[in-house]
This record gives C-alpha cells, sequence and structure tokens, in this order.
C-alpha cells in the first residue's frame, strides 16, 4: 500500500506538467516568431529608405533643381509671350544656339586684285577711288581726254582702265616689296612722242603709233626692271593684264616697258600690223 500510494502523486504530477510545457513552448514559439517579424520589418524598412533616399538624390532632385531655376525662363525666349503657348519649336529647343561672335578676316590684296583681274570689266579700284574706268576712253593716238586718263605716279597717267589694273598691281607689288613700284613713264601725248622719236632714234615709236600715246604702256625706273622686282613682274603681273611683250624680248631689248594686254588686244594694235613691218610700238 505504501509503495503504491507513494507512485500514484508522481504520475499526477507528471500527467499535469506536460500541458503546461507544451503551453509554454507554444508561447515562446510566438514570441521568437513576432521577435523575427518585427527584425524582418525593421530591416524591410530600414532598406526601403535607403532606396527611396537614393532615388530622391539621383532622379527627383536634378530634375526639379533645373526646372524650379528656370520656371520663369520662358519670358526671356525671344518670340514666346507670357500667357500664350510657346510653339513646338521653342518648346524644343528653349532659347536655341547662340551664336559666337567672330569677325572675318578682309581679302587679302592678292584675293582683291585677282578678282578684279578676271572680271569682264574693272570696277573702280580702291587705291584710286577717282579714277573710273567706265567712263568715255575715246581719242586719238597722243591726243587723249584729260577724263579718260588718271595718275599713278607723280607726273605718270595711264588710260582709266590700264591705270585701275595697274593700281592693284601695285598694291601687290608694295605687299611684296614694301614700297609702290618704280614707274618713270607712262602716257605720251602726240608731242612728247616726238621728242622721244628725237632723243631715243629707233629706240622709239613712229610717232602717232607707240602704245604709250593711247595711255597702255608705263616704264620701269630705277632698277625694277631688273633683279628681283623683275622677277616678280614676270611672274605675276599677267595676273593684272600686263605684259612685257614679245618685241621688247626679241627685235628690242626693252624690259623695263610694260602694255595692257587686255586693251591692245581689243583694239588688235598686232594683229592689224598698225606698227608696221618691224612689229614695235614703244
Amino acid at each position: 500500500m505504501r509503495t503504491d500510494t507513494s507512485t500514484t502523486p508522481q504520475r499526477h504530477s507528471s500527467e499535469h506538467g506536460r500541458p503546461r510545457y507544451r503551453r509554454h513552448k507554444r508561447l515562446q514559439e510566438t514570441q521568437e516568431i513576432r521577435v523575427r517579424t518585427s527584425h524582418r520589418r525593421r530591416t524591410f524598412l530600414t532598406r526601403g529608405g535607403v532606396l527611396a533616399g537614393f532615388g530622391l538624390a539621383m532622379l527627383v532632385y536634378p530634375i526639379m533643381g533645373n526646372v524650379i531655376p528656370y520656371a520663369s525662363a520662358v519670358e526671356e525666349v525671344p518670340g514666346v509671350i507670357v500667357g500664350e503657348a510657346p510653339s513646338t519649336a521653342h518648346a524644343l529647343l528653349g532659347r536655341g544656339p547662340q551664336l559666337v561672335e567672330s569677325s572675318l578676316a578682309a581679302p587679302t590684296v592678292d584675293e582683291v586684285a585677282s578678282a578684279i583681274a578676271v572680271s569682264d570689266r574693272y570696277t573702280v579700284s580702291q587705291y584710286l577711288p577717282d579714277c573710273d574706268p567706265t567712263g568715255d576712253l575715246s581719242g586719238s593716238n597722243g591726243k587723249l581726254a584729260a577724263s579718260a586718263l588718271c595718275d599713278v605716279a607723280p607726273g605718270v597717267e595711264l588710260r582709266a582702265d590700264a591705270a585701275v589694273a595697274w593700281a592693284e598691281m601695285n598694291a601687290a607689288f608694295k605687299v611684296a616689296f614694301g614700297r609702290d613700284m618704280c614707274v618713270g613713264e607712262g602716257y605720251r601725248s602726240l608731242a612728247k612722242q616726238y621728242a622721244t622719236k628725237r632723243s631715243r632714234g629707233y629706240l622709239a615709236a613712229t610717232p602717232g603709233t607707240s602704245v604709250h600715246g593711247w595711255g597702255l604702256a608705263f616704264d620701269l625706273c630705277g632698277t625694277d626692271d631688273s633683279g628681283a622686282a623683275k622677277r616678280w613682274l614676270d611672274n605675276n603681273a599677267e595676273t593684272w593684264g600686263w605684259v612685257n611683250p614679245a618685241w621688247a624680248k626679241t627685235r628690242k631689248w626693252e624690259p623695263w616697258h610694260w602694255e595692257y594686254e587686255p586693251a591692245t588686244d581689243a583694239m588688235d594694235l598686232y594683229g592689224s600690223g598698225f606698227y608696221g613691218a618691224d612689229g614695235t610700238s614703244d
């Protein structure tokens, strides 16, 4: 009996202890689940906040930062009136590209001269602004009207069209040598031709036939008929219509004598045999 009474309470105690243990375990598991859930929520919120902050920094701020300061920029757009819808072009382009102020270099002396030289008719030269090559150039040899002539150097005249061409050529010569071309003679009146014939003999043309009498020839002076100046003229003068004619290199040696070929060709001076058998025309 003693043995039976001692075992019965222990069994009863163990039977009543198991439910309490299971209940405690369930409470403990529930608490752990709540802790894990809270931890996950905090982790999610923390990560979400970081991502949201990153999004604001990378997307929203640049957009708003650019838009807000220029919210009133439409007032400065040319052609856009406040209160009216802008055109598609203005909406897309805004103020459009800004042009940078620049200055174009003026054409060089050679460019201007070359342009004049190849034109059908010379315009007024900036180097001889009072010389009009489009005026009346009529007259006879050695008897040209004063209005047909222009000064190109002290005491030296040429017919207006030849004078303009000479002025352009001289401007290029001056760039190359730093000085004007040395010119001794240009137009010769009939009286001057007679005087030249008396002093120079066969080197001078028969009075009334000289190309100088037409105002279409000039003679170099000093040393410009040789050396670097002569080489420059040989290489460049024809650009402006000036040539040292063939007779001045063969039958007579006159490296100083230059003629305005467009005018002599137009007058057919050489083709007509105007100068006689020897073909000279000084």
